[in-house]
């Protein structure tokens, strides 16, 4: 179970300037940071006490953003409205750890064959 602080943390990042968060939503957000934490570990492996917290928190919230934000994205499609007045359906990474690795990459050891 995530801590308070990363709750909070990732609430914060993906509800940007909302007053209140639904219960069902903050439920979410929370599944959301428990998975972004175990893939995060995982992908750290044996290495994860050569990451610095800051940035291992860093990368849980990341994956937890990409993670929450697949529920507006079904099929890994999302629409964003242009300036004509249309919208523009955008496919998004199905990979939730895409910018996490980019934050942990200097930390870990690299794999050479």
């Amino acid at each position: 179970m995530a801590s308070e602080e990363l709750v909070a943390k990732l609430t914060a990042y993906v509800k940007s300037g909302a007053n209140s968060v639904s219960t069902a939503d903050q439920a979410f957000i929370e599944d959301s940071l428990d998975e972004a934490i175990a893939l995060v570990d995982n992908e750290c492996g044996a290495a994860i006490g050569l990451v610095p917290m800051v940035v291992l928190h860093r990368a849980y919230i990341d994956a937890g953003s990409e993670l929450y934000q697949r529920r507006a994205a079904p099929q890994g499609v999302t629409q964003f409205a242009s300036p004509d007045g249309g919208s523009t359906p955008v496919r998004t990474s199905r990979d939730p750890l895409g910018g996490a690795r980019l934050i942990l990459r200097p930390f870990l050891p690299g794999g050479f064959a």
